[in-house]
């Protein structure tokens, strides 16, 4: 593959070869900057630079390719080289990472599975306590203070299980929204009746263009006009 290294391009910009070629294009498009078209020979030759300055681009053009093209190429092979790996470790990044988020929902899962049974332990056994409590008043005939002992709300200390998921500093899970629509004209009916904002949908210029094209100034789409614009080709 040819290669162009830094000393060649300053090569290629020497004052006979782009150098020289830049400037008169710059001289040219000074001269066209000035045209004032009053009469028709003035249109005429405003139409002449106007054929010149498209051939001063298409041949400034052809030369910064001389200079960019072999570049180009050696930036694409270097992406060819390395294009595979990269998506092959990217694959298997993402293999990984949807592994270790599955491993640990199922470790949060019996983390709180565990908190539950925990919280359910000492509960009962606060209940017993209470139990135990209200029968030792009872029999030293301290009624009242049993049926006290009974009614007061049980109070079960908030249990916290330590997690033991390890925390990684390289690699970290990390749960993204994203917005999916699902039907249009329920979106658009919901904007009509104020309870979604104008932002949830937008024109589709795609379309809406090649309709202006089809059908110019007859084209009727509510909120929506053609608009021509002319330019010398």
């Amino acid at each position: 593959m040819e290669t162009l290294n830094t000393q060649g391009i300053k090569e290629n910009l020497l004052p006979q070869t782009q150098r020289e070629l830049i400037n008169q294009a710059l001289a040219e498009v000074d001269k066209a900057r000035d045209v004032i078209i009053i009469t028709k020979d003035d249109y005429s030759f405003a139409d002449l630079m106007y054929k010149e300055i498209k051939g001063w681009i298409k041949r400034l053009d052809d030369e910064e390719k001389k200079i960019t093209k072999p570049l180009l190429e050696g930036i694409e092979a270097a992406r060819a080289l390395f294009r595979e790996p990269k998506q092959k470790a990217n694959n298997v990044k993402y293999i990984l990472n949807q592994t270790m988020v599955s491993w640990v929902e199922v470790e949060k899962a019996k983390e709180k599975e565990l908190q539950r049974k925990l919280e359910e332990e000492a509960k009962k056994r606060a209940e017993e306590e209470v139990i135990r409590q209200a029968l030792e008043a009872e029999a030293a005939g301290e009624k009242e203070e049993a049926e006290a002992i009974i009614a007061e709300p049980i109070y079960v200390p908030p249990i916290k299980v330590v997690s033991e998921i390890p925390k990684s500093k390289k690699s970290h899970i990390r749960e993204t929204w994203s917005a999916e629509g699902f039907d249009l004209m329920m979106t658009v009916q919901a904007i009509a009746e104020g309870k979604a904002p104008l932002q949830s949908v937008k024109y589709d210029m795609v379309f809406l263009n090649s309709q202006a094209t089809d059908y110019n100034l007859t084209l009727n789409i509510p909120g929506v006009r053609s608009i021509s614009r002319k330019t010398q080709v």
